[in-house]
């Protein structure tokens, strides 16, 4: 049997008073979405995602962080898709703002007088 998403208000109520069954039943209906995949490499493509969005979670240090984190995820995600469709020939060229730029200085060290007594 497919778990079906409850209605907004129990959603609430869940998160409020029962977080550990919110968690469970948004693992539990994560699982059957992957489960559902139509081939084994679709398959294993959601598991890493999903691997991808815990680590997010995790990472984050508050659930709006991890909400942020998660939404930025994909907005490069459709940023890349776009990219593909618009310019096929740079699919794999990493955005310009994520391209590493700019140049290493080095400092010398301070020179200390001997005596820094006065």
């Amino acid at each position: 049997m497919k778990p079906r998403l409850p209605a907004f208000d129990v959603l609430v109520d869940m998160a409020r008073n029962d977080p550990q069954g919110l968690e469970k039943l948004r693992r539990s209906l994560t699982d059957a979405v992957i489960a559902t995949a139509s081939n084994e490499t679709t398959r294993r493509r959601l598991i890493g995602l999903q691997f991808r969005v815990d680590m997010e979670r995790r990472k984050a240090g508050s659930p709006l962080a991890a909400t942020i984190r998660i939404s930025e995820m994909m907005c490069h995600s459709l940023a890349a898709l776009h990219r593909s469709m618009v310019a096929p020939e740079t699919w794999d060229v990493p955005e310009p703002a994520l391209r590493p730029e700019g140049q290493v200085l080095s400092f010398r060290r301070p020179t200390l007088p001997d005596d820094a007594s006065p």
